[in-house]
């Protein structure tokens, strides 16, 4: 369920860089864009989504995603990511996560996320239990020469194949990634 206000997103979340400025007033109608993650049947493969070396001066790695928003999830080109095991959390695992947004989009942005395929919890954030991640407009913690980042993680409780839907203003993406151990 998605939070009415940045308010309300920014009092439940546990990522508190990404609110650094809670502006006023009711998240977007235009961010609340209808679920469109891809069916995955039986004895198909994961429709892993390519990632492509991205570098700054400030973080590295292989992005995943083409539009504003992108991120860094340990993954090789091939859309394959390490699970952490154990956690901090057990019976979770974890993806780390570095989510960024390109200096051009300072907007904000909806992230939510599923497992394709069959059935599983997945949370979102530094700690499991949390379900979307709403970042408002503007300035994060850790933002620098117009990139905006909010670090976290995917949280699941078995490898497989997850999905995030990328929500943010004139754009909805999906990222594919096959979680491993």
């Amino acid at each position: 369920m998605l939070p009415s206000t940045y308010r309300q997103a920014c009092a439940t979340e546990a990522q508190v860089s990404s609110c650094l400025h809670v502006p006023a007033g009711p998240v977007p109608a235009a961010l609340k864009h209808r679920l469109h993650f891809p069916a995955l049947h039986s004895g198909q493969r994961c429709p892993a989504s390519r990632g492509t070396p991205f570098n700054t001066s400030q973080f590295g790695g292989v992005a995943m995603g083409t539009g504003p928003v992108r991120v860094l999830a340990g993954s090789n080109r091939r859309g394959v990511a390490d699970l952490i095991n154990p956690t901090s959390a057990p019976p979770w695992l974890a993806l780390k996560t570095l989510w960024f947004s390109l200096p051009a989009y300072q907007g904000p942005f909806i992230i939510r996320a599923t497992r394709l395929g069959r059935p599983g919890p997945v949370a979102l954030g530094e700690s499991a239990g949390r379900m979307p991640l709403v970042i408002p407009p503007g300035p994060t913690l850790n933002s620098f020469f117009g990139y905006r980042t909010v670090p976290g993680g995917l949280w699941v409780r078995s490898p497989g194949c997850y999905a995030w839907q990328v929500d943010g203003l004139g754009f909805s993406e999906i990222i594919v990634v096959r979680a491993m151990r």
